[in-house]
């Protein structure tokens, strides 16, 4: 049973079956649990904490754009995979998904279903 409490009002009481409240302190440990193999095939930088990933690379050819091509579409089966599995949910939010390009004689474009980056 959880309920919330915000500027003295309290929530009525309401069966939890899964999941860890919002803010607990064992939310980000146990998200990093849930998502330890997403690396796995991973060929380029990646970086987890909490609800944030990201993969990161030097592209100085087009043999290096395919290769984190190949890792954004590993990512996005790897969440496919679990949410087909009935496993926990995993969203992409496209608005919060972006590529920076420090210095580049070539403009690469990447693919994350549907959209271009």
């Amino acid at each position: 049973m959880q309920r919330v409490c915000i500027n003295g009002v309290t929530s009525s009481w309401l069966e939890v079956l899964c999941g860890v409240p919002q803010g607990s302190v064992l939310e980000p440990i146990l998200f990093l649990i849930y998502i330890n193999d997403l690396d796995n095939g991973i060929k380029n930088w990646i970086l987890k904490f909490a609800g944030d990933t990201k993969t990161f690379s030097a592209v100085n050819n087009n043999l290096d754009r395919r290769f984190l091509q190949k890792d954004l579409d590993n990512l996005l089966i790897w969440a496919d995979t679990r949410r087909q599995a009935g496993y926990w949910v995993l969203s992409t939010d496209l608005s919060k998904t972006k590529t920076e390009t420090f210095y580049s004689a070539y403009i690469y474009i990447y693919l994350v279903r549907p959209h271009f980056l």
